[in-house]
């Protein structure tokens, strides 16, 4: 599902006029893998400028709380959308819609719920305040026996990913670090290819 490695660029924007400039820059630095989050003002303009940079993105809306984020994701031409949480109703309208949709879990209970409802790739969330791989081995080991992915996110750095980039189950590792929204607001490109290219050779 994510193009050319695991790493997936989160990011924040509150300034659309930055978004360009900003994803040419992660493109440039060898980031293919973007989640574009639904908690600013700016976000959904940013998303649809990065979108028609036709630069090679493959990009996830996160943040989808509601039906009609969904139908923002779906609409715009993302590639797959992602939930902090295990919404059930969102589910079942993202497989009505057949739309990749990555739903958020933190327990057993979420992933059994998940998995029931034919989800296939789930975000572990927040990975790294839940306890980290460690955690997710005493709450997943129940289902292993099952064809079920997952996506950290929440709390990844580069001196914590590479457990989960070299770990099976994990086909996607999400990070705000490479490009805070501190780093994006003072147009620090230099910095963000940085952390990019450092996340990159995990």
């Amino acid at each position: 599902m994510l193009k050319e490695n695991k790493i997936i660029s989160v990011l924040t924007i509150e300034n659309s006029s930055l978004a360009i400039d900003l994803a040419k820059c992660l493109s440039d630095s060898g980031i293919r893998n973007l989640e574009i989050t639904l908690r600013t003002k700016e976000a959904k303009k940013a998303t649809n400028l990065i979108i028609n940079t036709n630069l090679d993105f493959n990009i996830g809306i996160g943040t989808v709380l509601t039906f009609d984020d969904l139908y923002f994701a779906k609409d715009i031409g993302a590639d797959f959308a992602l939930s902090p949480c295990t919404d059930i109703e969102l589910i079942k309208e993202s497989i009505k819609n057949d739309f990749k949709f990555i739903p958020g879990v933190s327990t057993s209970s979420d992933i059994n719920t998940a998995i029931k409802l034919g989800c296939k790739a789930l975000k572990l969330f927040p990975t790294i305040q839940l306890g980290g791989l460690g955690y997710f081995k005493s709450i997943y080991s129940p289902f292993k026996s099952l064809d079920v992915k997952f996506i950290a996110l929440g709390g990844i750095n580069d001196k914590n990913a590479k457990d989960f980039v070299k770990n099976e189950h994990f086909i996607g590792v999400g990070s705000s670090w490479i490009a805070t929204n501190e780093l994006i607001k003072n147009k620090d490109w230099k910095e963000i290819s940085r952390r990019a290219k450092l996340m990159l050779e995990l």
